[in-house]
C-alpha cells in the first residue's frame, strides 16, 4: 500500500509541475500580448495627436486673422458691404478614434493612471472644442445675411466673439498636445 501511494505521488508530481509551467507560460504570453497591445495603442494615440495638432496649426493663423478683422470691422464706423476677409469658419473636427478604441477595448487600462488622466483631459477638451465648432456653425447659419448695416455688424460681432474663443481653445489644445506627447514618451 505504501509503495502504491509512493508510485502515485511520483506520477502526480511531474503532472503538477507540467500544469504549473503551462500556467506560467500562458500568463507570460498574455502579459506580452497586453504589453504589445498597449504599446500599439500609445503609438496610435500619438499619431492621432500629431495629426490633430497639424490640423490646428494649419488654421490657427486664419482664425486669428478672422478674429482681428471681424473685431475691427464690428467696431468700424464705415461699413463695407461685402467683407473679403471671411472665407468660412474653417474649424476642424478633431479625431478621437484611437483613444476611443482604447477605451472600448479596455486596453487603455493597461496604461499607468497618470497617463490615462492626461489622455482623458485632452480628449474631453477636444470633444468640447468639436461641439463648440458645431455650435458656431449653427449660430452662423441662423444669422441674417442681408446686406443691411445691422446684419453685417452682427455677423462681424459674432465672428469676433466666436473666433476669440476658438483661438483660445486652439492655443490650449496645442499646449495639451505637447504635454500629452511628453507624458506618453
Amino acid at each position: 500500500m505504501k509503495r502504491k501511494l509512493g508510485d502515485i505521488i511520483l506520477q502526480i508530481i511531474p503532472v503538477m509541475i507540467g500544469v504549473y509551467l503551462g500556467f506560467v507560460i500562458s500568463n507570460w504570453q498574455d502579459n506580452q500580448k497586453r504589453t504589445t497591445q498597449s504599446q500599439t495603442l500609445v503609438d496610435n494615440i500619438k499619431s492621432e495627436i500629431e495629426t490633430n495638432k497639424f490640423m490646428i496649426e494649419s488654421v490657427i493663423e486664419y482664425h486669428k486673422m478672422v478674429r482681428d478683422s471681424s473685431r475691427h470691422f464690428a467696431n468700424s464706423e464705415t461699413i463695407i458691404k461685402k467683407p473679403t476677409f471671411f472665407e468660412g469658419t474653417r474649424t476642424r473636427q478633431l479625431s478621437g478614434s484611437a483613444y476611443n478604441t482604447g477605451v472600448q477595448t479596455g486596453i487603455i487600462n493597461e496604461l499607468p493612471l497618470h497617463k490615462i488622466q492626461v489622455l482623458n483631459n485632452l480628449y474631453n477638451f477636444q470633444d468640447f472644442n468639436n461641439e463648440y465648432s458645431k455650435m458656431i456653425m449653427n449660430g452662423l447659419i441662423t444669422m441674417d445675411f442681408t446686406e443691411s448695416d445691422d446684419a453685417i455688424k452682427k455677423i462681424a460681432s459674432y465672428l469676433s466673439l466666436t473666433m476669440t474663443d476658438i483661438v483660445i481653445q486652439e492655443n490650449h489644445l496645442l499646449e495639451l498636445y505637447e504635454e500629452t506627447l511628453k507624458t506618453l514618451n
